[in-house]
């Protein structure tokens, strides 16, 4: 299988940024994959489920009321609500675009967004938390498209919507062509001279007991055993 993968960002402002939708528009995509977190580690929507004709329209109706009352607040929620009628489209031509949602653990995502409340992103990028974050949401990202991709069976060259802000994709492309964890440690920590596999996991649950929950699990968590 040879995927045509297009990314795309969606800007968290104070607008409407409609270039995802655009890309349902003008692509078509057989697969889109959402950087919001899977339900019960399943990573499926229950779209997935129905031909076409038969989509559930109620549940497509809550998914854009609910972009409408997170507009309120977050302007760019509204961004929403142009690729879910880009995907109506498809559907009614009969075009079965598959949706996947493939972020980290819900709960991760909240603790993070409490921890670094009112923190500015650059300042973010510095602590070695931020990339403890990523590698973890990163790791289960490009284990859910992997899974994606060998289950697919429909198209030899499925063209591929990639909804993560871009940062994100950058590193699971990296995951994705295997690297040793070696490799990883150095590409997601090298930059801190400071963390080593032996110390980073007190350092973690020092400062949020959540992320060290899913550290423990991680695969890099092994380097610290060799």
């Amino acid at each position: 299988m040879e995927p045509r993968f297009i990314q795309e960002n969606c800007t968290e402002g104070n607008r409407v940024d409609p270039r995802q939708a655009n890309i349902v528009a003008r692509y078509r995509p057989d697969i889109i994959l959402f950087e919001l977190p899977a339900k019960r580690e399943n990573p499926s929507l229950l779209f997935n489920r129905y031909s076409p004709s038969k989509k559930p329209q109620g549940e497509i109706e809550r998914r854009i009321r609910r972009a409408k009352i997170a507009g309120r607040e977050f302007p760019y929620a509204l961004s929403d609500i142009g690729v879910w009628k880009n995907i109506e489209k498809l559907w009614r031509d009969g075009h079965d675009v598959l949706l996947f949602n493939i972020d980290g653990q819900d709960d991760l995502r909240r603790a993070y967004f409490n921890l670094t409340k009112g923190i500015p992103y650059d300042l973010q990028r510095k602590k070695p938390l931020f990339w403890v974050h990523c590698y973890l949401k990163e790791v289960k990202m490009g284990g859910y498209i992997r899974d994606i991709l060998k289950q697919y069976k429909k198209k030899d060259n499925p063209v591929i919507a990639v909804f993560l802000q871009s940062i994100h994709w950058h590193h699971v492309k990296f995951l994705l062509k295997n690297p040793s964890q070696k490799e990883i440690w150095k590409y997601y920590f090298g930059r801190f001279s400071k963390i080593n596999p032996e110390n980073i996991g007190p350092k973690i649950k020092k400062i949020s007991a959540v992320h060290y929950k899913y550290w423990k699990k991680a695969p890099l968590k092994d380097l610290s055993q060799k």
